[in-house]
């Protein structure tokens, strides 16, 4: 188990480095070209359980640097050194609730450089359990309601939904609506269900997803793949639920139309929002003479109605979006800051069944900004949120992220993205894992997600939450 433990930490090295090495490409302050001293970590907190145990953290410098414990249950193996270096910090057993401590790093002509442990009981590992089991979640959806968070997600060919009081701990989901069979009438849904995504929108609950007809009169492909809406029978999401249609995604609205496969495009991982009293609704879509995915967006006048043509507001044009040489801009999620203002659609990019998938955000101007106005949206100038261990079996890691939604945490006081993970980087769609994490905010409001957490690592649980 040791053996396994430092191997892991050894690709979490990596992964970090890669990431800190694009960073520094965004901001060159502080390189080693400038003839200007400097000394970076390759993180700055680390959370670890109760038990005795150590784990490493990269020092990039090009001066002479000392290490040094300010608590007596903190060690390192170097104390001093020069140039990109790895350390290892190991810390004591602990029988307190919780405690922090700090590790300086110090060189001439530059600001001191922390690393802050906090030891605890209270944590979790991701990935988070299902069921008590380690298994995977693609696209996972977590809504926090009252005192429960709610899963749902795609089981089958059907969609399953269970409720927990925990964020870190899914219990088992029941399936709750199952796509129609083959009949005379011919149904646009009756295969590859995808990406469900629950709301509570006044007195009902609202289930977005996508389905098509691959399999049947000879379609191969996933062209057919459009929106859908459930709606509860009943204020209850675990309760019965009643198919609302298919959902109007097409360039060409007309009051009282009726969605087809043949008026609508392609159109997945639906979700929703509300802005000033008028509800959206924004997918991933392309034309049907291309597979470029956008993000697209358009006004709803009720949570199972589009009642307007689409607009575009993401095409993925970015060498940072377009790594394998597709262009996909997918899973779009609603984040807003109350606070500062702003609304964020966070997106992937890149395929998910590849370790390049990331996220970006676009972000709107809530006071001034036109939620249908493609000039309204400012795009992210890099990516915002990855992580790649570079692992292959046996060796579990992360490797690409996204598919992303948010939630806060129990006691309201944190927020916290919920993702899927990667264990392999050449695992495909099939190794696609559920991932918790708290992320806070930047000085300009913008989202401050970090680096993604490590397979197994150790993490404080949300504020309010017990075991």
């Amino acid at each position: 188990m040791k053996h396994k433990l430092s191997f892991f930490s050894i690709f979490m090295i990596v992964g970090t480095m890669m990431l800190c090495c694009n960073n520094c490409s965004k901001d060159d302050s502080g390189s080693s070209n400038t003839g200007k001293s400097y000394l970076r970590v390759s993180f700055s907190e680390k959370m670890v359980g109760n038990g005795s145990g150590s784990f490493e953290v990269f020092i990039s410098s090009n001066a002479e640097w000392t290490a040094e414990p300010r608590s007596k249950w903190l060690s390192v193996d170097r104390s001093k050194g020069k140039g990109d270096l790895a350390v290892r910090i190991s810390f004591e057993a602990n029988d307190t609730e919780k405690r922090t401590g700090i590790v300086r790093f110090n060189a001439d002509g530059v600001n001191p450089v922390e690393v802050a442990v906090t030891q605890s009981a209270l944590t979790f590992t991701n990935p988070i359990t299902i069921g008590g089991n380690i298994a995977t979640m693609p696209d996972p959806y977590i809504v926090r309601d009252g005192d429960y968070y709610y899963t749902c997600k795609a089981s089958g060919n059907g969609i399953a939904i269970s409720r927990s009081t925990r964020l870190t701990m899914i219990n088992s989901t029941t399936k709750k609506w199952s796509l129609p069979y083959e009949g005379p009438t011919k149904p646009w849904n009756i295969a590859d269900l995808w990406a469900p995504e629950l709301f509570h929108i006044g007195d009902r609950w609202y289930v977005y997803y996508a389905a098509g007809r691959r399999g049947q009169d000879g379609i191969e492909g996933y062209a057919t793949q459009r929106s859908g809406t459930l709606r509860s029978k009943t204020d209850d999401p675990l309760g019965e639920w009643e198919d609302m249609g298919m959902l109007y995604t097409g360039d060409n609205y007309q009051p009282g139309i009726k969605p087809t496969i043949e008026n609508t495009e392609y159109a997945i991982d639906l979700t929703t929002f509300e802005l000033k009293g008028q509800r959206y609704a924004v997918w991933s879509g392309n034309e049907k003479t291309n597979s470029i995915q956008q993000i697209r967006i358009a006004k709803m006048s009720n949570p199972y109605t589009i009642s307007s043509s689409l607009v575009e507001i993401s095409t993925p044009t970015q060498s940072w979006e377009t790594m394998d040489g597709r262009q996909i801009n997918e899973g779009p999620a609603v984040l807003i800051n109350e606070a500062k203002g702003k609304l964020f659609i966070v997106y992937s990019c890149n395929p998910s069944w590849t370790k390049n998938y990331r996220l970006a955000w676009l972000m709107l101007d809530m006071n001034s900004g036109d939620p249908m106005n493609p000039g309204d949206w400012q795009k992210s100038s890099n990516y915002v949120f990855w992580r790649c261990d570079n692992t292959k079996d046996p060796v579990s890691g992360v490797n690409g992220l996204g598919h992303c939604t948010f939630t806060k945490s129990p006691d309201g006081t944190e927020d916290w993205i919920v993702y899927h993970a990667m264990r392999y980087s050449d695992g495909g769609w099939g190794q696609r894992y559920p991932f918790v994490e708290k992320f806070t905010w930047n000085a300009d409001g913008t989202p401050d997600f970090g680096t993604g957490a490590g397979w197994g690592e150790s993490l404080l649980l949300p504020s309010g939450e017990t075991l």
